[in-house]
């Protein structure tokens, strides 16, 4: 019979080096992404190019919206299901649920790719709206993903994680549109280049430096006896409830007595 105690599990903690483990992790995904990213644009960077300098209203390459979901599916689908590979393989006493975890991944990009592909579509002849499509599409996966990550790992404080990642992607996709909106006086190649790498390396590097570090914040609430958004197992509530039957039962016996 499996104790009650094994199924409490407290908050994620990790230390100094493990939160800084976690962001080395990103920015090396976000490295490899970028090497891939370069060698596409070294072969259709004048696609691009040429879409920004026609004119509003001018008729765009119509490969254009399945060349940004291809980019899509390298910056995230590829990069969170590594993502999730290294985590266990340097975290395993951590993330051990490896086949639950891939399997969470495999659907949500997958419902993702599906539901943003005909928002590419509609908006196929503004390249400035695509390319924030596009930043917002990967954040979001990662996002996403990232969630996910930690639901797998941890389903008593998914309310905890998921609370978390809401703040820090909200942050992370200003921090990109604002510096989107002031890349106007940018030359033409730079922003290209700008758009599809920064999205990666803001998700990959900065979520989960902050998501870390409101983990330890939130474990120090929990050392202090505060534990607000612990949610409870199917098991922990049906043994409490056990229990406080149990009581009332007995207490009315001593009454009858």
């Amino acid at each position: 019979m499996v104790s009650k105690s094994d199924f409490f599990n407290e908050p994620a903690n990790l230390s100094g080096w493990q939160l800084l483990g976690k962001v080395l992790i990103g920015i090396l995904i976000w490295g490899i992404i970028a090497a891939l990213l370069f060698v596409i644009l070294s072969f259709m960077g004048g696609m691009f190019t040429g879409a920004f300098s026609q004119q509003a209203g001018s008729t765009v390459n119509p490969l254009l919206p399945l060349v940004l979901l291809f980019i899509w599916f390298i910056s995230t689908f590829i990069g969170n299901i590594a993502i999730g590979w290294v985590y266990n393989l340097f975290f395993n006493r951590k993330y051990y649920n490896t086949s639950k975890m891939f399997g969470l991944l495999l659907l949500t990009n997958g419902i993702l790719f599906f539901f943003f592909a005909p928002v590419y579509v509609v908006f196929a002849n503004q390249i400035d709206v695509l390319f924030l499509i596009l930043g917002f599409h990967i954040l979001f996966s990662v996002f996403a993903s990232a969630a996910q990550i930690e639901f797998s790992t941890n389903p008593n404080y998914s309310a905890s994680s998921f609370m978390g990642n809401v703040l820090w992607f909200t942050l992370a996709f200003l921090a990109y549109a604002l510096i989107y909106k002031m890349s106007g006086a940018a030359a033409i190649q730079q922003k290209i280049y700008l758009f599809m790498l920064l999205p990666s390396v803001i998700g990959y590097g900065l979520i989960p430096f902050w998501a870390g570090i409101r983990e330890k914040i939130y474990y120090k609430f929990y050392e202090l006896w505060n534990n607000w958004f612990y949610i409870a197992s199917t098991t922990e509530t049906e043994d409490d409830v056990d229990g406080i039957d149990t009581t009332n039962s007995g207490d009315e016996v001593n009454v009858e007595n």
